[in-house]
């Protein structure tokens, strides 16, 4: 499966806060993780006003570590199972009918100077990401060298983790 990201700067800690009616510009920092966190759960159950596709949303169960939730994107209506993960920063959203996306993720991040970012990751299901696949070469072929790559690595991973086991058993 092919997988996407796009990750934008949500704010600097040093931004200011620009007072309108008094034309002044104030030292109050931006955006907080804790804030943007609390935005993000709030997305997550109301997507409409945040996400421009989706016109319609609502909560269909709520679980202990999340909830399903039915939103219409155009003329599509998507369930997707959402679960946040707080301490990592991430929500997910995995698509529980036939979209052509298995899963969507928003990842709160840094940069590298740490100013607060937000990663929007989608991965593909199987038919579109074959077709992608099938449709461009470059995409081909960096597929096939970095799937070759992880075999590889994951073999001697798998050698080295049992010779390991069995040094740790003598």
């Amino acid at each position: 499966m092919i997988t996407l990201s796009w990750t934008r700067k949500v704010d600097t800690a040093a931004d200011t806060v620009d007072t309108a009616d008094a034309g002044v510009i104030t030292g109050t920092p931006g955006t907080t993780r804790e804030q943007l966190w609390r935005v993000l759960l709030h997305k997550a159950e109301n997507p409409v006003g945040y996400v421009p596709a989706i016109t319609e949303c609502r909560v269909l169960e709520r679980y202990e570590d999340g909830f399903l939730r039915e939103a219409r994107r155009g003329s599509r209506l998507l369930v997707q199972r959402v679960t946040p993960d707080e301490a990592a920063g991430r929500i997910t959203f995995r698509h529980a009918d036939s979209s052509d996306l298995a899963v969507i993720t928003n990842q709160v991040g840094e940069d590298e100077d740490g100013d607060l970012t937000l990663t929007l990751s989608i991965t593909l299901t199987e038919a579109p990401s074959s077709a992608v696949l099938r449709e461009n070469s470059y995409l081909h072929e960096l597929d096939s060298d970095f799937a070759a790559t992880l075999d590889a690595m994951t073999a001697v991973l798998r050698r080295n983790a049992t010779a390991l086991q069995g040094a740790g058993d003598a």
